[in-house]
């Protein structure tokens, strides 16, 4: 009789581990698919990019705007950056007239960042306000 069991828990068990070796396959696949998908994602996002309206306005109103467009172009160079080719003059008040430009930015860039600098470090007494009106991905 005891042989009659062991006979009859073997097959038993021969299943579970062919189960547990299936799914252990499967679990093994899915992790391979998932990593795929995590380093598909990781590239296309280093691909995106964002368009970015931005808005500057100088201190005085004798300041010439289009030097200004050309310095911040010529100075503020980063990979992932790219400044607008062309800028507009729009009037703000009392003579003044602030840039409006554009700039496009790779996703792990910080346009924050950018003005931060720009307002901080590289044009404090020539830019009284930079903002950014909008972004879109591209």
């Amino acid at each position: 009789e005891e042989e009659e069991e062991e006979e009859a828990a073997a097959p038993a068990n021969d299943r579970k581990a062919k189960a547990a070796a299936l799914k252990a396959k499967r679990d093994a696949e899915t992790e391979e698919k998932k990593k795929i998908a995590m380093e598909r994602l990781a590239k296309k996002e280093a691909k995106q990019r964002s368009l970015c309206n931005l808005e500057v306005k100088p201190w005085e109103e004798e300041q010439d705007l289009m030097e200004l467009f050309a310095k911040i172009k010529s100075t503020v160079v980063r990979p992932g950056l790219a400044w607008g080719e062309n800028c507009s003059l729009k009037p703000v008040a009392y003579g003044i007239k602030k840039i409006c430009m554009t700039a496009v930015i790779n996703m792990d860039i910080s346009m924050d960042e950018v003005i931060e600098e720009i307002l901080e470090d590289v044009f404090p007494d020539e830019i009284q306000s930079m903002e950014m009106l909008n972004m879109s991905l591209l």
